[in-house]
Protein backbone atom coordinates (compact mmCIF):
# COMPACT_ATOMS: atom_id res chain seq x y z
CA UNK A 1 0.00 0.00 0.00
CA UNK A 2 1.43 3.41 -0.94
CA UNK A 3 2.68 5.49 1.96
CA UNK A 4 0.58 8.60 2.55
CA UNK A 5 1.77 11.99 3.72
CA UNK A 6 0.24 11.63 7.19
CA UNK A 7 2.24 8.44 7.76
CA UNK A 8 5.43 10.19 6.69
CA UNK A 9 4.75 13.13 9.03
CA UNK A 10 4.21 10.71 11.89
CA UNK A 11 7.57 9.05 11.21
CA UNK A 12 9.43 12.22 10.24
CA UNK A 13 7.79 15.11 12.15
CA UNK A 14 10.66 17.47 11.27
CA UNK A 15 9.39 17.38 7.67
CA UNK A 16 5.84 18.41 8.57
CA UNK A 17 6.00 22.00 7.24
CA UNK A 18 7.67 20.92 4.00
CA UNK A 19 5.13 18.15 3.44
CA UNK A 20 2.25 20.52 4.12
CA UNK A 21 3.67 22.80 1.46
CA UNK A 22 3.95 19.83 -0.90
CA UNK A 23 0.25 19.15 -0.31
CA UNK A 24 -0.41 22.64 -1.67
CA UNK A 25 1.69 21.79 -4.74
CA UNK A 26 -0.50 18.72 -5.28
CA UNK A 27 -3.65 20.83 -4.88
CA UNK A 28 -2.39 23.42 -7.37
CA UNK A 29 -1.50 20.75 -9.92
CA UNK A 30 -4.93 19.21 -9.50
CA UNK A 31 -6.68 22.54 -10.06
CA UNK A 32 -4.77 23.22 -13.26
CA UNK A 33 -4.73 19.72 -14.70
CA UNK A 34 -7.89 20.11 -16.78
CA UNK A 35 -7.50 23.73 -17.85
CA UNK A 36 -5.79 22.99 -21.18
CA UNK A 37 -7.74 20.78 -23.56
CA UNK A 38 -5.44 20.84 -26.60
CA UNK A 39 -1.82 19.59 -26.87
CA UNK A 40 0.96 21.98 -25.82
CA UNK A 41 4.27 22.20 -27.69
CA UNK A 42 7.66 23.72 -26.91
CA UNK A 43 6.74 26.50 -29.31
CA UNK A 44 4.17 27.59 -26.71
CA UNK A 45 6.68 29.18 -24.35
CA UNK A 46 4.09 31.14 -22.32
CA UNK A 47 0.78 30.42 -20.69
CA UNK A 48 -2.14 31.22 -23.02
CA UNK A 49 -3.38 34.70 -22.13
CA UNK A 50 -6.82 33.45 -21.08
CA UNK A 51 -5.23 31.16 -18.46
CA UNK A 52 -2.94 33.69 -16.78
CA UNK A 53 -5.53 35.15 -14.41
CA UNK A 54 -6.99 31.77 -13.33
CA UNK A 55 -3.50 30.37 -12.81
CA UNK A 56 -2.38 33.29 -10.66
CA UNK A 57 -5.63 33.50 -8.72
CA UNK A 58 -5.42 29.81 -7.89
CA UNK A 59 -1.75 30.07 -6.98
CA UNK A 60 -2.38 33.06 -4.71
CA UNK A 61 -5.24 31.29 -2.93
CA UNK A 62 -3.59 27.89 -2.50
CA UNK A 63 -0.17 29.18 -1.43
CA UNK A 64 -1.55 32.04 0.69
CA UNK A 65 0.28 34.75 -1.22
CA UNK A 66 -1.35 38.19 -1.61
CA UNK A 67 -2.37 38.72 -5.23
CA UNK A 68 -0.76 42.17 -5.35
CA UNK A 69 2.63 40.65 -4.48
CA UNK A 70 2.34 38.57 -7.67
CA UNK A 71 1.13 41.41 -9.91
CA UNK A 72 4.56 42.28 -11.44
CA UNK A 73 5.16 38.61 -12.28
CA UNK A 74 1.68 38.18 -13.71
CA UNK A 75 2.10 41.27 -15.89
CA UNK A 76 5.48 40.02 -17.10
CA UNK A 77 3.83 36.77 -18.16
CA UNK A 78 0.97 38.63 -19.79
CA UNK A 79 3.50 40.64 -21.83
CA UNK A 80 5.33 37.46 -22.89
CA UNK A 81 8.52 38.41 -21.03
CA UNK A 82 9.00 35.05 -19.31
CA UNK A 83 9.91 32.10 -21.49
CA UNK A 84 8.89 29.09 -19.40
CA UNK A 85 11.06 26.73 -21.44
CA UNK A 86 14.18 28.50 -20.10
CA UNK A 87 13.41 27.67 -16.47
CA UNK A 88 14.79 24.08 -16.59
CA UNK A 89 18.08 25.64 -17.72
CA UNK A 90 18.11 27.68 -14.49
CA UNK A 91 17.63 30.90 -16.43
CA UNK A 92 15.55 33.54 -14.69
CA UNK A 93 14.18 36.78 -16.19
CA UNK A 94 16.85 39.42 -16.72
CA UNK A 95 14.57 42.30 -15.76
CA UNK A 96 13.86 43.36 -12.18
CA UNK A 97 11.09 41.72 -10.18
CA UNK A 98 10.37 42.34 -6.47
CA UNK A 99 11.66 38.97 -5.28
CA UNK A 100 15.00 37.61 -4.11
CA UNK A 101 16.56 35.34 -6.76
CA UNK A 102 15.96 32.11 -4.80
CA UNK A 103 12.38 33.15 -3.99
CA UNK A 104 11.74 34.06 -7.63
CA UNK A 105 13.08 30.71 -8.83
CA UNK A 106 10.82 28.90 -6.37
CA UNK A 107 7.73 30.87 -7.38
CA UNK A 108 8.45 30.40 -11.08
CA UNK A 109 9.02 26.67 -10.62
CA UNK A 110 5.76 26.22 -8.73
CA UNK A 111 3.60 28.44 -10.92
CA UNK A 112 4.96 26.86 -14.11
CA UNK A 113 4.29 23.30 -12.90
CA UNK A 114 0.98 22.93 -14.81
CA UNK A 115 2.68 24.09 -18.01
CA UNK A 116 5.36 21.39 -17.78
CA UNK A 117 2.85 18.69 -16.90
CA UNK A 118 0.86 19.68 -20.00
CA UNK A 119 4.06 19.33 -22.03
CA UNK A 120 4.64 15.87 -20.59
CA UNK A 121 1.13 14.78 -21.50
CA UNK A 122 1.51 16.20 -25.01
CA UNK A 123 4.84 14.50 -25.79
CA UNK A 124 4.50 11.27 -23.75
CA UNK A 125 8.21 10.38 -23.67
CA UNK A 126 8.26 8.32 -20.50
CA UNK A 127 10.76 5.45 -20.32
CA UNK A 128 12.98 6.63 -23.17
CA UNK A 129 16.74 7.12 -23.07
CA UNK A 130 17.81 10.59 -21.87
CA UNK A 131 20.28 11.88 -24.44
CA UNK A 132 23.04 13.87 -22.74
CA UNK A 133 21.44 13.18 -19.38
CA UNK A 134 18.58 15.64 -19.90
CA UNK A 135 14.82 15.23 -19.85
CA UNK A 136 13.65 14.74 -23.47
CA UNK A 137 10.52 16.85 -22.83
CA UNK A 138 11.78 19.99 -21.04
CA UNK A 139 15.59 19.64 -21.14
CA UNK A 140 16.01 19.67 -17.37
CA UNK A 141 18.80 17.85 -15.58
CA UNK A 142 17.58 15.21 -13.10
CA UNK A 143 17.64 15.53 -9.34
CA UNK A 144 16.83 11.96 -8.34
CA UNK A 145 17.41 8.52 -9.78
CA UNK A 146 16.98 4.83 -9.04
CA UNK A 147 18.46 1.54 -10.22
CA UNK A 148 16.19 -1.44 -10.80
CA UNK A 149 16.93 -5.10 -10.21
CA UNK A 150 18.34 -5.52 -13.72
CA UNK A 151 20.80 -2.66 -13.22
CA UNK A 152 18.94 -0.14 -15.40
CA UNK A 153 19.32 3.38 -14.07
CA UNK A 154 16.24 5.63 -14.12
CA UNK A 155 16.22 9.42 -13.94
CA UNK A 156 13.36 11.64 -12.79
CA UNK A 157 12.53 15.16 -13.93
CA UNK A 158 11.28 17.55 -11.24
CA UNK A 159 9.78 19.98 -13.77
CA UNK A 160 7.53 17.79 -15.92
CA UNK A 161 7.86 14.52 -13.93
CA UNK A 162 8.98 12.52 -16.95
CA UNK A 163 10.85 9.30 -16.15
CA UNK A 164 13.60 7.92 -18.38
CA UNK A 165 16.75 5.87 -18.25
CA UNK A 166 20.46 6.55 -18.59
CA UNK A 167 23.74 4.65 -18.60
CA UNK A 168 24.59 2.89 -15.34
CA UNK A 169 27.82 4.77 -14.62
CA UNK A 170 28.22 8.44 -15.42
CA UNK A 171 27.21 11.94 -14.41
CA UNK A 172 24.09 13.12 -16.31
CA UNK A 173 24.96 16.76 -15.58
CA UNK A 174 28.41 16.97 -17.21
CA UNK A 175 28.48 13.52 -18.91
CA UNK A 176 31.67 12.54 -17.08
CA UNK A 177 32.03 8.75 -17.09
CA UNK A 178 35.37 8.46 -15.27
CA UNK A 179 34.57 6.24 -12.25
CA UNK A 180 37.44 7.75 -10.28
CA UNK A 181 35.58 11.09 -10.23
CA UNK A 182 32.23 9.63 -9.17
CA UNK A 183 31.66 8.82 -5.50
CA UNK A 184 28.86 7.52 -3.31
CA UNK A 185 27.88 8.98 0.06
CA UNK A 186 25.49 7.27 2.44
CA UNK A 187 24.06 8.56 5.71
CA UNK A 188 23.01 6.79 8.89
CA UNK A 189 19.25 6.58 9.19
CA UNK A 190 18.70 7.10 5.46
CA UNK A 191 18.32 3.46 4.45
CA UNK A 192 17.46 3.05 0.78
CA UNK A 193 18.94 6.41 -0.20
CA UNK A 194 22.39 7.54 -1.24
CA UNK A 195 24.17 10.49 -2.83
CA UNK A 196 26.08 10.10 -6.12
CA UNK A 197 28.62 12.91 -6.47
CA UNK A 198 30.68 14.02 -9.45
CA UNK A 199 34.05 15.65 -8.80
CA UNK A 200 34.34 16.67 -12.46
CA UNK A 201 31.52 19.24 -12.19
CA UNK A 202 30.78 19.38 -8.46
CA UNK A 203 27.19 18.17 -8.81
CA UNK A 204 25.25 15.44 -7.05
CA UNK A 205 22.27 13.23 -7.67
CA UNK A 206 20.22 11.39 -5.07
CA UNK A 207 19.56 7.71 -5.75
CA UNK A 208 16.66 5.88 -4.13
CA UNK A 209 16.29 2.13 -3.82
CA UNK A 210 14.01 1.08 -6.68
CA UNK A 211 11.83 -1.05 -4.37
CA UNK A 212 10.97 1.98 -2.25
CA UNK A 213 9.21 3.44 -5.28
CA UNK A 214 6.54 0.79 -4.88
CA UNK A 215 5.29 2.89 -1.97
CA UNK A 216 6.71 6.34 -2.72
CA UNK A 217 6.50 8.62 -5.73
CA UNK A 218 9.85 10.01 -6.90
CA UNK A 219 8.68 13.40 -5.59
CA UNK A 220 8.01 12.09 -2.08
CA UNK A 221 11.30 10.19 -2.14
CA UNK A 222 13.06 13.45 -3.00
CA UNK A 223 11.37 15.29 -0.13
CA UNK A 224 11.89 12.72 2.60
CA UNK A 225 15.59 12.47 1.73
CA UNK A 226 16.09 16.21 2.29
CA UNK A 227 18.79 15.43 4.84
CA UNK A 228 20.96 14.06 2.02
CA UNK A 229 20.73 17.40 0.22
CA UNK A 230 22.01 19.10 3.37
CA UNK A 231 24.92 16.65 3.57
CA UNK A 232 25.84 16.96 -0.11
CA UNK A 233 25.61 20.73 -0.18
CA UNK A 234 27.55 20.94 3.08
CA UNK A 235 30.37 19.18 1.24
CA UNK A 236 30.23 21.74 -1.56
CA UNK A 237 28.27 19.74 -4.15
CA UNK A 238 25.47 21.41 -6.12
CA UNK A 239 21.96 20.39 -7.03
CA UNK A 240 20.91 21.56 -10.51
CA UNK A 241 17.12 21.15 -10.50
CA UNK A 242 14.56 21.99 -7.79
CA UNK A 243 12.94 19.58 -5.43
CA UNK A 244 9.12 19.27 -5.58
CA UNK A 245 8.60 22.44 -3.54
CA UNK A 246 11.00 24.47 -5.66
CA UNK A 247 14.16 24.40 -3.53
CA UNK A 248 17.64 24.00 -5.01
CA UNK A 249 19.82 25.40 -2.26
CA UNK A 250 18.92 23.72 1.03
CA UNK A 251 19.81 25.65 4.18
Amino acid sequence: MPVNIEDIIQNKPHLKDILRLYEKVIEFKGFASNMVKSPVSLEDVFYPSELINPIFESFSSIFDMPEDSLTPLREAMRLGQIDLTRLPLNEIPAFSLPHHEDELMTILFLISKPYFLWLKNSYNLNNTFWQEGRCPVCNSTPSTSSIDESGRRYLYCSFCETTGYYKRIGCPVCLNDDPSKINIITAEGEDGFRIDTCDACGSYLKTVNFNLLNDLTPELADIISLHLDIIAQGKGYRRHSPNPIGMIRIA
